[in-house]
């Protein structure tokens, strides 16, 4: 993650004045966030630790636990890369995330501000307020009639047939990079953009769950303790949930020539070495914690992003081709194809032979 620390600069660069001047030191600040924080720990209890250690002097003018849940929160939003907070958008009163989606709201963000009423609440209900950052397995709360239609009816997906190339080609998708995990795969179809995570190396770092790793990565304090809760994600699934994103990315670019190649044009702004590795390689990358295939079944390979990806999978089956160009490349039903290319071909070749015999014979009539 040798792009972490000039990231997480920017972040700090882009924090308002008036919080910069009440931090002491934000390495440390980080640091004991991380280590302060464990399973059943608020926005509130954060800033608690924070104001008891001396980390943040707020002038006198500022209330000092307002400012120390405001520094708390933004923490969180680096530390989990869920989200990315808007300090000084909005009031001290209120807890702001930044539109990153260009106001569209989907699963992960339903709203982008919220009151600083619900900071004594666990993590995962506090970030519920948001949206649905961290889902479980196989739900989809769209409403959307055709959403639901495609989340019942798509049970597989072929990297042949739902790639990069195709999205761009066909379906004229464009492809949004974000720097936070929580819209990964969300597809806004007013504006026909795709949102996918830019940093993947995130999730190989995190994948592993907590009493697998001798570090509690922060995520996973985010997860639910509640086992019967309908919506938000266990420590498992969120674990799921990080093998899925870097599943995408093979499904979405490596496993396709035309979709690796569509990449590379893109690269050229990507820092992340794992996220080229993922995407511009034809060889199967990170054996050793997903397993790639020549079609995925939803419910099994990816029960976490199900619904998104069904969705855009349907969005897919409902294009088609304009022209020649788009016919020859349309390659999702290779059968199809080959038949179609065939009748062209050998039809093709008997109208021109025919054409050719009716002219020999009107050569050899006219010089009869």
């Amino acid at each position: 993650m040798e792009w972490y620390p000039r990231w997480l600069e920017t972040q700090i660069k882009a924090l308002p004045p008036w919080i910069s001047e009440c931090i002491q030191s934000l390495p440390e600040i980080v640091k004991e966030v991380a280590l302060s924080t464990g399973p059943g720990t608020s926005i509130d209890d954060m800033a608690s630790y924070l104001l008891r250690h001396e980390l943040i002097r707020p002038r006198k003018d500022q209330d000092e636990r307002l400012v120390a849940r405001s520094i708390a929160f933004a923490v969180l939003g680096w530390q989990t890369m869920l989200y990315q907070p808007a300090l000084g958008t909005c009031p001290l009163q209120l807890l702001a995330i930044a539109d990153v989606m260009d106001g569209y709201h989907g699963q992960a963000f339903m709203k982008f501000k919220q009151d600083q009423s619900t900071v004594k609440r666990p993590l995962c209900d506090f970030l519920l307020g948001f949206g649905l950052m961290l889902p479980k397995e196989n739900i989809c709360i769209s409403e959307d009639p055709d959403d639901c239609q495609a989340y019942e009816k798509v049970d597989i997906v072929r990297p042949e047939e739902l790639n990069a190339f195709l999205l761009h080609q066909f379906a004229k998708i464009e492809i949004e990079w974000v720097d936070v995990m929580a819209p990964h795969l969300e597809f806004d179809k007013a504006t026909n953009k795709l949102y996918l995570f830019r940093h993947p190396s995130f999730c190989c770092a995190n994948a592993s769950l907590p009493e697998e790793s001798s570090v509690r990565n922060m995520i996973y304090n985010c997860a639910t303790q509640d086992e019967d809760s309908p919506q938000w994600a266990s420590e498992p699934e969120i674990s799921q949930l990080l093998l899925e994103i870097l599943l995408s990315y093979r499904l979405l670019f490596g496993q396709n020539k035309e979709s690796r190649k569509i990449f590379k044009q893109m690269a050229s702004h990507m820092d992340d070495i794992t996220l080229q590795q993922l995407c511009s390689s034809k060889e199967p990358q990170f054996p050793e914690l997903f397993k790639e295939r020549d079609f995925y079944r939803l419910k099994r390979d990816f029960p976490i992003l199900r619904s998104r990806l069904a969705i855009l999978s349907h969005q897919m089956s409902s294009m088609k081709p304009r022209g020649w160009k788009e016919l020859w490349n349309d390659k999702r039903d290779s059968a199809h194809w080959l038949t179609f290319w065939a009748v062209i071909v050998i039809g093709g070749a008997g109208l021109l032979l025919s054409l050719i015999q009716v002219l020999l014979q009107a050569v050899q009539l006219a010089q009869a």
